[in-house]
């Protein structure tokens, strides 16, 4: 009888360790997948005319919250075609993204 025991606890207690652990993603993917998401969510406002004004998502700093998400500071480019002239500009913008970088949430 114990050994049985012993044989079904150990098998589950390798099924627990082996399906338990999850990849972590490494720096360049996050950082890939922050520009991605924070580029869809300035392109895709129902307030901008994309055929005039184009956001270009240059470079990422952030810090992995684990409540949270991620709390980043984005280097953006903005093309704007106004009618006499092109207005190309580099700014930086505050978000807060999801940890499955579904949700942006600008900050002031």
């Amino acid at each position: 009888m114990s050994t049985y025991f012993r044989i079904i606890a150990t098998f589950l207690l390798a099924c627990v360790f082996l399906f338990s652990c999850l990849k972590k993603p490494d720096k360049k993917e996050v950082e890939s997948n922050l520009k991605k998401a924070m580029g869809l969510y300035l392109n895709h406002q129902p307030r901008i005319d994309t055929s005039k004004t184009k956001f270009n998502v240059l470079t990422v700093s952030y810090f992995e919250d684990s409540v949270k998400g991620y709390i980043c500071e984005f280097q953006v480019n903005m093309k704007q075609q106004l009618p006499e002239r092109l207005v190309d500009t580099v700014g930086y913008m505050n978000a807060l993204v999801s940890k499955d970088f579904k949700t942006v949430v600008r900050k002031r």
